[in-house]
């Protein structure tokens, strides 16, 4: 009976010993399999980070278990169709850009090419003006200077749209000459606007308030392509005075050119508006206009460091401010 109680008792033990041992096994197995794992989540979790940040041609490596082969499978069959889709989103702005590029070239030299004709037009009116090809009537005078006026109009426009294009395509970038006699400039510009003004029958009155000699730096083209053009703003929308006003003055701190005219004024919903591009009240006016002049003036003066300023009120004009810190 004795016998019998050991032999069970070390039956009993042994398959103890042996289940403890297949216990162990199978632990160290376990323990092998879950730091692979642990491994494997740590290289996805990287792959995962890296095309989180752009890197797409990563990939998920292969795992310990057949989950996790599936897993990463997945995550690279995922990353091929994303780069495939960068792929052909990338051609499309290529494509997109090339036509682009080929539509603003295409305006650039159109409206360069329209410039040519348009110069040579207002030329041959001037020699018919000073009677170079016989003497005219009065009439006939008046007709011509009708046909000039909308000739200086229409190189308005082809101009502002050719600089919108300089300046998109490539930026004012500006050249800054020092020492420019700022009252020297001024009475250069009014000197050539005088021509197209008395075509309207308006007179451009100069008011220097400046210290003598007063001289500035900046770049003379740009400058003047922006004062020019709120001359002839003035002039073509002035319509209720024969005069227009130009402003010269400076402070310990900054320079100002004012030009103002005396015509119906800007309504106050459309103060905010009159920067914008392509916003025009010429329809106001029984004008044409693209819209651009003051979007344009006002990039210039930007690009120059100074700030451009408008104020109104309808039916007693309007006028701009150029205003430069020095």
């Amino acid at each position: 009976m004795k016998s019998m109680i050991l032999t069970a008792t070390a039956i009993f033990f042994a398959i103890c010993a042996i289940l403890n041992a297949i216990v162990i096994i199978r632990y160290s197995k376990l323990l092998g399999k879950y730091h692979d794992l642990l491994k494997y989540l740590k290289s996805l979790s990287n792959c995962i980070s890296s095309a989180r940040w752009g890197n797409l041609q990563i990939r998920a490596k292969k795992g310990p278990t057949i989950l996790s082969e599936e897993i990463s499978k997945g995550l690279n069959s995922l990353l091929e169709s994303i780069l495939d889709r960068d792929k052909m989103i990338q051609e499309y702005v290529e494509k997109e850009k090339e036509n682009n590029d080929i539509k603003e070239d295409f305006i650039a030299m159109l409206t360069h090419d329209l410039k040519v004709p348009i110069i040579a037009q207002d030329n041959t009116l001037d020699l018919l003006l000073d009677d170079k090809f016989g003497q005219l009537n009065g009439e006939q005078k008046d007709a011509i200077k009708n046909i000039k006026i909308s000739n200086s109009d229409l190189r308005h426009l082809v101009e502002s749209l050719l600089d919108s294009h300089k300046f998109e395509k490539k930026g004012f970038v500006p050249k800054i000459q020092e020492g420019v006699n700022l009252r020297e400039f001024i009475d250069d510009i009014i000197a050539q606007a005088n021509s197209i003004a008395s075509l309207h029958n308006k007179v451009i009155r100069l008011y220097d308030h400046l210290e003598p000699n007063y001289t500035i730096s900046t770049d003379i083209f740009l400058l003047r392509r922006v004062i020019q053009n709120l001359i002839l703003n003035a002039i073509s929308y002035g319509i209720n005075s024969d005069y227009i006003d130009i402003t010269i003055e400076n402070n310990d701190t900054q320079y100002i050119i004012r030009v103002r005219d005396y015509g119906l004024g800007i309504s106050k919903e459309n103060m905010d508006k009159i920067f914008n591009k392509y916003y025009s009240a010429a329809e106001l006016y029984s004008k044409a206009s693209m819209g651009l002049g003051l979007y344009l003036s006002n990039k210039i003066i930007n690009s120059l460091g100074g700030s451009i300023r408008a104020a109104s009120e309808e039916n007693k004009g309007a006028e701009f401010s150029i205003i430069f810190t020095i």
